[in-house]
């Protein structure tokens, strides 16, 4: 069984990587990916040609550094049982990349936190994983 982990380093993000740990020991044929996804380029400066080629490489720069942090806050949580994690970084629409990943990775389970660092709240669930929910290509588990 493989499982996709969508992580942004917020406390529910943390909690969906303690629950997709729970599911991996439960079954040691489970690998579990952790995905972080940033921003493109042309998300922040959406006018045709206003993103530059060294805007784009700092913007990279930004994202690896911060996906960085939040691989290392989840490894910690693998690690201390003695099990690993693989690790994906994706750009663009959070929701879109990580059901993209979901089906090209052929992944049987999504797990993503109920509300993270998106830019829209939602009444119930952060925009990000309802959007998921609507397009994801497998089952998704919503952790609170």
């Amino acid at each position: 069984m493989k499982i996709l982990l969508a992580v942004d380093g917020s406390e529910n993000s943390l909690r969906a990587a303690r629950t997709a740990l729970r599911l991996s020991k439960l079954n040691p044929g489970v690998s579990v990916t952790a995905l972080y996804v940033g921003p493109s380029c042309y998300k922040i400066f959406p006018e045709p040609g206003s993103c530059t080629w060294l805007q784009q490489k700092e913007l990279d720069q930004e994202i690896e550094a911060r996906a960085e942090k939040v691989f290392a806050a989840v490894e910690e949580i693998f690690q201390a049982e003695g099990l690993t994690v693989n690790k994906a970084v994706e750009r663009g629409d959070a929701a879109e990349a990580i059901c993209r990943l979901a089906a090209e990775g052929c992944f049987d389970l999504i797990i993503i936190g109920s509300r993270g660092f998106g830019d829209l709240k939602s009444l119930f669930l952060g925009s990000v994983s309802h959007k998921v929910l609507h397009l994801a290509p497998c089952p998704v588990m919503v952790v609170r």
